[in-house]
């Protein structure tokens, strides 16, 4: 299985269904499972730009839960495509989708589904780009979600 390492609230607004794209300046040919890994670094609550911190607090995120979810991986989604975003692209998004991501066009945007988030985060070191889970994470990854 692969992983992808995506800083807060990012991480956290994939999982909740706020956003259904994670915004990248590069792409991949992988398809399929894709581990949502919390990043270390995050930017505090107050700072994120208006409108953020409303949906935050709308879905009951605080930055403690933030700060909790770091460097562990949070969910399992599947990487059903990576779009080049266009102007025409860009301009078919929410505007919550466009908040919560870095729409530019030749950019990329990662579209993830089935995102089941895990009871029980488990600690992760993450990496630059995809990533390979490891194995004992990825059987720790299976009895959480009864696979």
């Amino acid at each position: 299985m692969q992983a992808l390492t995506i800083h807060e609230p990012w991480a956290t607004l994939l999982v909740k269904g706020k956003k259904q794209f994670e915004t990248r300046e590069w792409q991949r040919n992988y398809r399929g499972l894709l581990a949502i890994h919390s990043g270390k670094q995050s930017v505090d609550i107050e700072d994120y730009p208006l409108g953020l911190s409303e949906i935050l607090d709308d879905s009951k995120i605080t930055q403690d839960n933030l700060n909790n979810n770091k460097g562990k991986i949070i969910a399992i989604a599947t990487l059903k495509e990576i779009h080049l975003m266009t102007d025409k692209f860009i301009n078919e998004q929410s505007e919550l989708e466009r908040l919560t991501g870095f729409w530019e066009p030749r950019r990329f945007a990662w579209e993830l589904t089935n995102i089941k988030p895990l009871p029980q985060p488990i600690a992760a070191r993450g990496m630059p780009g995809l990533w390979t889970v490891p194995d004992n994470i990825y059987v720790q990854i299976q009895q959480q979600l009864g696979n």
